[in-house]
């Protein structure tokens, strides 16, 4: 791995910069929160995955998998492998990861007879076993008995390195497909002497780095202690970032010097370097010197440790979101590291504000010549910008930016903590900003194209029917902010095959009825997180939405029989929604912010019908102080976007500042899985509550919780393209209280760049640059009855709209337009 010292003087100055700007944790300037946001690639940024010959090896037939399976009974399973050396190394380690139960004999001999708490997240928990006094030159066995608990990976990988642990060199011996397994127990499996000839020859799933299904979830998390292995994908990038600070120094009775070496970018001589001498060569945990990082924000990667030193050491690290998470409740634990001599290391790759690392073992003083971020992060421009005369806002747009672009790693995952995962519910908002700030297509695509996985589709997405629903949604969003066409028309069969199999799940009286009786998952709020008459209900409004939705991407592929198939099939569900679900007394769709909400955005309820439901419903976000009926971050995308949609924007404001202003006043640099601005203040962490549970498993940054940054484009500049790659779009701008707001979004023909000024008695201006290859229609306030429209200067023409509040003008060429009134 690359000594992050050698980096070029311009990235250090650069985050240097970016962290004395930042000051303490809770300040904020714009465009500093996002410590990648003006890097420039070089060659040492760029995480080079050399392949590794170890694969992943399981029993022949055995579909591959790493984490994330259905329950089973523990299941005993036995390999072995015979191999010869052309001579034998003075230093051997043996390495293995895989089932967390495991016993290894070397020529008859038991080396290995462990096990791992089943419960940690970790998969492939890795064992390192000094061999060289055991190895001969000929005739060497490896036997193997794993026992694969529930849920555990259906794979293995070992290798034997000729050289001490920790030190990376080519092996001796690898698993591959000439190894031999069963399940079945013999008599003497262990023995050297034992015949395994109707043992079935292993199957290989390739090398362990080769495949980003096994980057997901925490699959290969415990190999951050395997000699050569990154475990990132090769289009990721990474960056040196020390601590803001050292939050907390516990000495006990060792010594810790230099301390101010870890908040240290730049060359450090060895006289200055963080130094450890530890009471005794090794301590039990009570007695063990620690040090606390804090870096000042929610990051991703790992952390790193280089070593100047010619012992090893052995240490623990634990990281957190928060504090008190890294302190009480560490999502991964207390996880051991072994530093080799001269050597790096790094712990495990997760996201975490802060950091602890505790000395437990070293036989003389160690030096380090650094311990700080390594960090992993997917290289995009910011493009789209927001900024206003509310400070608050600004910091939600960029926070909401950042959350998106942290969760943008192997794939567009849910959370860099937790899951580390597709979801397409998910995807729907975290996608929205990203096409709206980094329009991003090799990340967004591939994401795209495995959640809905290979034809023919014959299940939901994720295995819930609204994440099926979702997927349509953000399938059109993407293709209509990008242009990019070509992909949808790759998966043109797939998308038909899928919206066939949404229609499936509709009842004879054209409402879903769950018929694949699968998870109906809605939000995570009281009825809406299970198969409950109103999840249905929800669920049925975005089944609504993905067919009209999926039926406008049809049209535009030239594919108008599905088209018309699926435009009636849209038709039969509203009106048997309108009959069925709306409250003709009330005038709404039920008490609930999430059903209402998703009624006006997918289509399902009329304008007319609109003043019901803000007078009974909407105007009720957030009242009373206290509400059972929770709503999480990414339900309330939909509830802002409802509320704009039935024009009340400066509302939706107001509930903006007041819910995701409120995580930023609870110290989030990142937006959180779940919120709610009436829980405790002490510690946020007893009250957060998501995908059923509570507490420190619940992340700080999770994408479908950054919504507003997308909504403040969509709703204040008011851009909404309203065909494929922005060829035509609506700009409806709505200041919304606000003095001014300006910004821009990309598109495929360069950047829409807005600039919007409240005047007297109401009047707006709005500096308008539009890129050639764009028809806009813009919807311009009209504050007096008869009023002018003015463009540069010279009165135009337009269609009264909004009852007269608004007057249509349409602009069919590119340049700068100044639009008074």
């Amino acid at each position: 791995m690359t000594d992050f010292r050698r980096t070029s003087g311009m990235l250090a100055m650069i985050l240097v910069c970016s962290l004395s700007c930042l000051g303490q944790a809770t300040a904020f300037t714009p465009g500093t929160l996002d410590p990648t946001r003006n890097l420039r690639m070089t060659s040492g940024s760029v995480i080079v995955v050399a392949p590794l010959p170890e694969q992943y090896i399981w029993l022949q037939g055995t579909p591959p998998s790493n984490v994330d399976q259905s329950p089973h009974p523990p299941k005993t399973v036995y390999f072995r492998r015979t191999f010869s050396l052309r001579h034998v190394p003075r230093e051997t380690t043996l390495y293995f990861a895989g089932p967390r139960i495991v016993a290894i004999y070397l020529n008859g001999q038991n080396i290995l007879d462990a096990s791992r708490d089943p419960n940690t997240v970790f998969g492939f928990p890795v064992f390192a076993v000094d061999i060289g006094r055991i190895l001969r030159q000929d005739g060497n066995t490896l036997a193997i008995r794993m026992v694969q608990t529930s849920t555990e990976a259906t794979a293995f990988v070992l290798k034997i390195v000729p050289a001490a642990r920790g030190i990376d060199c080519p092996p001796l011996l690898v698993t591959d497909e000439r190894w031999k397994g069963t399940d079945s127990r013999y008599k003497g499996w262990e023995r050297a002497d034992f015949k395994d000839e109707s043992w079935r020859k292993a199957e290989s799933f390739g090398p362990i780095n080769g495949n980003v299904d096994y980057l997901q979830w925490y699959g290969d998390s415990g190999l951050y202690d395997w000699p050569g292995y990154i475990g990132v994908s090769s289009f990721l990038a990474r960056y040196p970032l020390p601590a803001l600070k050292v939050e907390s120094v516990i000495q006990a009775t060792s010594k810790l010097q230099n301390i101010a070496a870890l908040t240290d970018l730049s060359e450090i001589p060895r006289s200055k370097e963080f130094k450890v001498t530890l009471a005794a060569p090794i301590l039990i945990e009570q007695n063990a010197p620690s040090i606390v990082l804090d870096f000042g924000k929610e990051v991703t990667g790992w952390l790193e440790l280089v070593s100047d030193s010619e012992i090893p050491a052995t240490i623990t690290i634990q990281y957190g979101e928060s504090k008190d998470e890294m302190e009480n409740g560490p999502y991964l634990g207390i996880d051991p590291l072994y530093v080799p001599p001269m050597g790096t290391a790094h712990g495990p790759k997760s996201a975490f504000r802060y950091a602890k690392v505790q000395f437990l073992a070293a036989s003389a003083p160690i030096q380090f010549k650094s311990i700080r971020l390594n960090g992993i992060y997917y290289p995009v421009k910011y493009q789209g910008s927001f900024s206003s005369s509310d400070d608050l806002l600004n910091k939600i747009w960029e926070v909401g930016a950042y959350t998106a672009h942290l969760c943008m790693q192997d794939d567009i995952w849910d959370a860099p903590k937790r899951d580390r995962a597709r979801w397409a519910g998910d995807l729907d908002v975290t996608g929205d900003v990203i096409d709206s700030v980094f329009t991003d297509h090799f990340l967004m695509q591939d994401t795209m194209t495995r959640l809905i996985g290979p034809e023919p589709v014959k299940e939901h997405v994720n295995e819930i029917p609204g994440y099926s629903a979702f997927w349509v949604m953000e399938m059109r969003d993407y293709v209509w902010h990008t242009g990019q066409t070509e992909y949808l028309a790759q998966l043109h069969d797939r998308l038909v095959q899928l919206l066939n199999y949404l229609e499936k799940d509709l009842g004879p009286d054209h409402l879903f009825s769950n018929l694949h009786k699968e998870w109906p998952f809605v939000d995570w709020s009281p009825y809406l997180d299970q198969d409950t008459p109103e999840a249905r209900k929800a669920t049925d409004f975005e089944f609504y939405a993905a067919f009209t939705r999926g039926a406008e991407m049809l049209r535009q592929l030239g594919d108008s029989r599905s088209a018309q198939h699926f435009d009636q099939v849209g038709a039969a569900m509203k009106q048997a929604a309108q009959s069925s679900y709306l409250d003709a007394q009330t005038g709404t769709f039920g008490p609930r912010w999430q059903t209402n909400a998703m009624a006006i955005y997918s289509g399902i309820a009329d304008p007319a019908q609109y003043g019901a439901i803000w007078d009974q419903v909407l105007s009720k976000v957030g009242t009373p102080f206290y509400n059972a009926l929770i709503i999480s971050p990414y339900y309330n995308y939909y509830v802002i976007t409802a509320m704009a949609e039935s024009d009340h924007r400066k509302e939706a404001l107001e509930w903006i500042r007041r819910y995701w202003g409120g995580m930023i006043d609870e110290g989030a640099t990142s937006f959180w899985e779940a919120y709610d601005p009436s829980w405790p203040k002490d510690n946020f962490h007893v009250s957060l509550q998501a995908d059923g549970t509570t507490g420190y498993r619940t992340s700080l940054a999770h994408g479908w919780s950054s919504g507003p940054t997308a909504w403040m484009m969509e709703q204040i500049l008011g851009i909404d393209p309203t065909a494929e790659g922005f060829r035509t779009v609506t700009i409806r701008p709505d200041l919304a209280g606000l003095a001014w707001a300006k910004g821009a979004e990309p598109t495929p023909h360069g950047l829409i760049r807005i600039d919007l000024r409240a005047g007297a008695e109401g009047s707006i201006s709005i500096r308008l640059d539009l890129p050639e290859g764009i028809k806009a229609t813009v919807l311009a306030p009209v504050y007096r009855p008869a009023a002018q429209i003015l463009i540069n200067g010279k009165p135009v023409r337009g269609q009264s709209a909004e009852d007269g509040h608004r007057i249509a003008i349409e602009i069919d060429h590119g340049g700068h337009f100044l639009i008074t009134g």
